[in-house]
């Protein structure tokens, strides 16, 4: 008799993930079904001796399950039990605060957060430090107290990457802009610190009025609409993938796919299918599978005495084109199932 994925599996759940296959130079996206990491039966006599919570980014599916799989990894490798709290679009820093205190009162060992904002954090670390739960902040690099370990990426030097290099796609002259985020987050403030900074070495460029948006791409798009009207630019960059999104949006709306040229953070699929067709001309990348790796392995480094470095873990961040997205060394960056 066949069994079944739920005997197989005893929780089993349906899930699907996208997931981008690299195919003739082409992106696709397959679908995938099975159990959770956390349902899993590893058929061992007892279970593991930890269970480790990532709590997932807000409105960055695709960034939270690159880090999903990073943890998956090492949460295998070292026997470790792994859940992981996702959110849907809507929700945002309240929603990630209390899955997090949540994750604390259940009884899990150790905590990987991607915060929302220092409140979240701050909250975060307060509670699991009355109970001795190690918090490993990811993609952040503020250790304060309550915070053990962090890993995180310079956030001023991927915006002077990004400033640069719109500078060379409007040949060092022009007016750009810049598409922040409607919430505060001290690491998009260093994104943007960096930004400036790279503009400030060339004198023929001139940054117009930015515009704002948060994570809807409607509410990026009217941005981008809004900030183009007021003024005719060369290039823009979208701190944050949903601006990204709907500045595309706007210039393809507008006819002026190609000529105005967008650098962005992200790697989301829809974002690579832009860069391909050339809408989006450079996305600037970190290794989210490092972020879930990295932080997993320093969370259990703490469970069992082991040293941590003392201080955030920099991970670097890179540029990428149409025309290197396909190397492999890209592509461990960019389709995080390829490591």
């Amino acid at each position: 008799m066949k069994t079944s994925n739920r005997e197989k599996c005893p929780h089993y759940r349906p899930w699907r993930r996208l997931t981008a296959v690299l195919m003739g130079g082409a992106i696709w996206i397959t679908g995938l079904t099975g159990c959770l990491t956390s349902d899993i039966d590893s058929g061992k006599p007892e279970p593991p001796a930890h269970t480790i919570a990532l709590i997932a980014p807000v409105h960055a599916g695709e960034q939270g399950d690159a880090m999903r799989l990073g943890a998956e990894a090492a949460a295998k490798e070292f026997g470790i039990q792994l859940q992981y709290a996702s959110f849907k679009p809507n929700e945002d820093a309240s929603e990630q605060l209390a899955a997090a205190l949540r994750m604390v009162e259940e009884g899990s060992s150790a905590i990987l957060i991607d915060p929302a904002n220092e409140h979240v954090l701050e909250q975060l670390a307060a509670v699991a430090s009355a109970k001795g739960v190690p918090v490993v902040a990811l993609n952040d690099e503020r250790l304060i107290k309550g915070v053990q370990s962090a890993i995180t990426v310079d956030h001023v030097e991927a915006g002077r990457q990004a400033g640069e290099a719109l500078a060379k796609l409007i040949d060092d002259k022009g007016t750009v802009a810049i598409m922040r985020s409607d919430r505060t987050d001290p690491d998009l403030d260093l994104r943007e610190a960096g930004i400036r900074e790279s503009f400030a070495r060339h004198p023929s460029i001139r940054i117009a009025e930015s515009a704002s948006c948060g994570n809807l791409r409607d509410a990026c798009w009217n941005a981008a609409k809004g900030m183009l009207d007021a003024s005719p630019i060369d290039g823009a960059i979208a701190l944050e993938s949903g601006a990204s999104l709907g500045l595309a949006d706007e210039a393809k709306r507008r006819g002026e796919a190609g000529n105005l040229k967008i650098v962005a953070f992200g790697s989301q699929v829809e974002q690579l299918s832009l860069l391909q067709d050339g809408v989006i001309h450079q996305l600037v990348v970190q290794n989210d599978f490092s972020f879930g790796y990295i932080g997993l392995e320093q969370a259990v480094a703490l469970l069992t005495g082991k040293e941590t470095p003392g201080h955030p873990t920099m991970l670097g961040t890179k540029v990428v084109n149409a025309d290197n997205m396909f190397w492999m060394n890209n592509q461990k960056l960019l389709f995080p199932f390829v490591q």
